[in-house]
């Protein structure tokens, strides 16, 4: 690892910060993109397209003062 470090010009640390976010950006792009059926896309659509649903405790929890302004 070292060697390889050096080849490239950068420290130790940088390479293997590097090879990480390359490594990480692998795992997660087969999960940024969904195949769905044109039924499913109308349904996802019409959720989004939905009024949003009343939920009383949430309200009541977001018309309350965050702990920091009691």
């Amino acid at each position: 690892m070292a060697d390889a470090a050096a080849a490239l010009g950068v420290t130790r640390t940088d390479f293997v910060l590097t090879a990480a976010t390359e490594r990480a950006r692998g795992v997660l792009a087969d999960r940024t993109r969904w195949d769905v059926t044109e039924e499913q896309w109308e349904a996802f659509q019409a959720a989004l397209d939905a009024p949003p649903r009343d939920l009383p405790r949430l309200r009541e929890l977001l018309a309350e003062p965050a702990p920091w302004e009691r």
